[in-house]
């Protein structure tokens, strides 16, 4: 497939889960757009540029990936940068399901929009940012969920 595609999260932090849907994007497309989104209904651990840079350092060996914010819908970033396809991860019925609810609302302000479902990897269903915060909180190792280019940054910014 040669076009773009956007691929946006809060990524507090970016998981292996992440990269890995990320690499099969870039497989797939000819410019994958990673988008740092705002979600007023997430209270992050980390700041916007922590995450941002985390997003850099995991993702600097993918050919074609870019790495954006945006604070509004996401669809009308992809309106601007000329892009139809929305990469959602899937790991379970739970994500399924919410990406169905977002797909409805999203169709009616763009309807231009292709969501292709993207399923990570067997060894990455359990990973969520989630589970990875609680484990930081609670002091604990959270080396085999993240990328190993950030780990100094963890390290740097949780205490």
């Amino acid at each position: 497939m040669k076009d773009k595609c956007v691929f946006a999260g809060s990524f507090d932090p970016v998981t292996k889960g992440h990269t890995d849907i990320i690499g099969k994007c870039a497989m797939m497309f000819e410019k994958v757009y990673v988008v740092l989104a705002v979600n007023a209904q997430k209270n992050c651990l980390f700041d916007k540029e922590t995450r941002l840079k985390m997003l850099e350092l995991a993702l600097k060996k993918y050919i074609g990936v870019e790495v954006l914010y945006y604070d509004g819908f996401i669809v009308d970033l992809m309106k601007e940068k000329g892009v139809s396809y929305y990469v959602r991860g899937i790991r379970n019925d739970k994500d399924m399901e919410y990406e169905n609810a977002a797909f409805d609302f999203n169709s009616r302000r763009y309807p231009e929009l292709q969501t292709v479902y993207v399923s990570c990897g067997k060894e990455y269903r359990k990973i969520s940012s989630t589970l990875v915060r609680e484990k930081l909180k609670n002091g604990e190792d959270v080396s085999d969920y993240l990328p190993y280019e950030i780990l100094p940054l963890i390290k740097d910014n949780v205490k």
